[in-house]
């Protein structure tokens, strides 16, 4: 009678024990499909910030370029004032000179 009521209680458990590892298997199926979610998601999101970083290092070493470029440009525009400045110094003592010897000094 023990044996029959062993046996039936192992028969009994056998499906439970199935039912469990069922189970476990459905929960490990889902805690991997959502770690490949998440995997998937910070890869994306690696992906456009990646992109980001380039696009911005792109700017950068164009305003670099044009921060150069218009450095350049500010010197030569400042030597030809300095140009202009003295050109129109001289002229204007000439002219000066000019007035002197044509209406003398009143």
């Amino acid at each position: 009678m023990k044996k029959r009521i062993t046996l039936f209680l192992l028969a009994a458990a056998l499906p439970m024990a199935a039912a469990g590892n069922g189970d476990e298997l459905m929960s490990a199926q889902a805690a991997f499909r959502q770690a490949l979610a998440a995997q998937n998601s910070t890869d994306a999101g690696l992906i456009y910030l990646q992109q980001r970083l380039e696009d911005a290092q792109r700017r950068k070493a164009s305003a670099e370029a044009d921060i150069q470029a218009y450095s350049q440009k500010l010197a030569e525009a400042q030597q030809q004032k300095a140009a202009n400045d003295s050109a129109l110094k001289q002229a204007g003592e000439r002219l000066n000179a000019a007035w002197q010897a044509v209406h003398g000094s009143r």
